[in-house]
């Protein structure tokens, strides 16, 4: 596919970009270093924190590693995902 311009990253810079850019008649391909995640594999309370938190040692093995918290950025998995609560 062309297009004539390409997002790197789908975070809170990116999809904002890429929308501005679309509503401006701009074709527009974003690149996603991540997985596509469902709305149903982020919490929507803390009662199952269990299910979303990484943490091998107890037993837990969701997406959220709590030792990446305080450098959220790209390195860290997104800074979408860290911020979000995730």
């Amino acid at each position: 596919m062309r297009y004539d311009v390409v997002v790197i990253g789908s975070g809170f810079g990116g999809s904002v970009a890429a929308l501005r850019l679309a509503e401006k008649g701009y074709s527009v391909g974003v690149l996603e270093a991540g997985r596509r995640f469902a709305d149903d594999e982020f919490p929507q309370t803390s009662w199952r924190l269990r299910r979303f938190l990484w943490a091998p040692k107890l037993g837990c093995f969701g997406l959220q590693r709590i030792t990446l918290l305080p450098a959220a950025d790209r390195r860290s998995g997104g800074g979408v995902l860290v911020l979000s609560g995730a």
